[in-house]
């Protein structure tokens, strides 16, 4: 289980050569999987295909990546988007 200040600091926006990167987390959860982008927007989808879709959703127009992790908090997987795509 995530304490408020790991979750806090997994999605705090990072300054990359002078530009902010956003980073939002897919984890599993026991109703199916969340997607953490900041405190209070953590909303939880049955199929980890529509958590993916939501993420990539929220991350138009904005620079930075989404970490897909497993039951062990382990980063499995990374989707990297900028502004230009």
């Amino acid at each position: 289980m995530w304490t408020d200040g790991q979750a806090a600091s997994a999605v705090r926006p990072r300054t990359v050569r002078g530009r902010e990167r956003t980073i939002i987390e897919i984890r599993p959860h026991r109703w199916g999987w969340t997607v953490f982008e900041a405190s209070g927007v953590e909303p939880v989808f049955l199929d980890q295909e529509q958590a993916n879709d939501y993420a990539t959703c929220r991350a138009c127009f904005r620079s930075g990546e989404i970490r897909v992790l497993d039951s062990n908090g382990q980063i499995e997987r990374i989707i990297a988007f900028s502004e230009a795509d």
